[in-house]
């Protein structure tokens, strides 16, 4: 009979049956976490589409956010910084706004281009003729009341009878010689036909009538034909308004200046200082294409918050502060004690404002009208 051998196991042998035992007391605990959290997955992805919506307040007085606003500016302004005048009543609306902000970008026209043709976008615009044409296509039209904004100006914010621009400030044309030259009361009548020559060292110069400067999109000789003037001077279209403005000081070039209100300022203080002769002056405020205005993007989200801010602008408030720029009111307003911005303020309610959206070939017609009336 076979003699059989009862082997003990090893601690080896018995090792795997220890592992084996320990993973079922971790899955006694783990099992458990498992079913807890396929429960509550469960429950939210029931509960979720149950929940009330968040109230959504982005079209409502309560909305709040960033406000993107692009202001660009195609001519001079009066003193001091357009935009900063923009920033300073930015800081007075969001202080009535609590949680509302507005965020300002100043653009040339060339980089509002680069910015459209990018696919960027605003929720507000400020602009004037020339980048009119660009945007017109992208603005809402405006349905918030314009308050007292002058018809004149509100007219010139219109395409087709809707209004699409709210008009916000304005510049304005003016004359300018030296009295000794030229007295006020000739101003308009000889401002282009009056020569002088005068004695610079040894030499004799001889000044032409006017010298006139321009943007790409205003016509300035369209506001001294409308104020009657006439003659034949030569005007280049090449002189931008700080070229005619430097020209006209150094006085060896030209007897009157038609300038704006940016020529005003410079040489009224010049005249105050006592840094150039007692000036001629004489109002061209019957036309003026110097005008920006605001517009409210089609694709906002914002609307009505925009339209407040919009309203604020051209309110009471806003207009009123205009004259820390020398720019002036749409509406109307008296501001100024000043006698030259005085006269220029009464007439601007009644001037002629040509449409903000007109482009570079209305704007050729118009210079080629102004010319053709003045017997250039």
């Amino acid at each position: 009979m076979a003699n059989w051998k009862t082997v003990k196991p090893t601690e080896e042998a018995a090792k795997p049956k220890k592992e084996h035992m320990g993973c079922k007391k971790r899955w006694k605990f783990v099992l458990p976490l498992i079913l807890v959290t396929a429960i509550a997955v469960g429950a939210a992805v029931w509960a979720l589409p149950h929940l009330p919506l968040k109230p959504q307040t982005h079209n409502g007085a309560s909305y709040q956010g960033v406000l993107e606003l692009w202001n660009i500016e195609s001519f001079e302004g009066g003193v001091g910084s357009r935009e900063s005048w923009l920033r300073s009543r930015a800081v007075k609306f969001e202080q009535a706004n609590n949680g509302l902000f507005v965020h300002i970008t100043t653009l040339t026209e060339a980089q509002l281009a680069d910015k459209l043709a990018q696919g960027d976008s605003f929720d507000m615009i400020c602009f004037s003729r020339g980048a009119g044409a660009s945007v017109q296509d992208k603005l809402a039209a405006i349905t918030f009341d314009l308050g007292g904004t002058a018809e004149n100006f509100v007219l010139s914010g219109q395409l087709k009878g809707v209004q699409y621009a709210a008009p916000l400030y304005a510049g304005v044309y003016c004359l300018f010689a030296r009295d000794e030259m030229l007295s006020a009361d000739r101003l308009v009548s000889e401002a282009l036909t009056k020569t002088c020559t005068r004695k610079v060292g040894k030499t004799t110069v001889t000044l032409s009538p006017m010298i006139c400067g321009f943007t790409a999109y205003n016509s300035p000789l369209t506001a001294l034909a409308l104020s009657g003037g006439h003659g034949e001077a030569d005007i280049s279209e090449q002189v931008t308004q700080y070229q005619a403005y430097e020209q006209f000081l150094d006085n060896r070039t030209a007897v009157t200046l038609l300038g704006t209100q940016r020529d005003m300022y410079r040489l009224s203080k010049r005249e105050q200082d006592g840094r150039i002769d007692k000036l001629a002056f004489a109002p061209l405020a019957g036309y003026t294409d110097l005008v920006q205005y605001l517009g409210i993007s089609a694709a906002t989200e914002n609307v009505q918050p925009c339209e407040r801010f919009a309203q604020y602008l051209i309110g009471e408030e806003s207009q009123s502060t205009l004259v820390n720029i020398c720019m002036f009111s749409v509406c109307g307003g008296s501001y100024y004690t000043d006698e030259r911005y005085a006269l220029c303020e009464a007439a601007l309610p009644s001037a002629y404002v040509p449409n903000v959206f007109g482009d570079g070939e209305a704007v050729a017609r118009q210079r080629k009208a102004a010319i053709e009336s003045l017997g250039m």
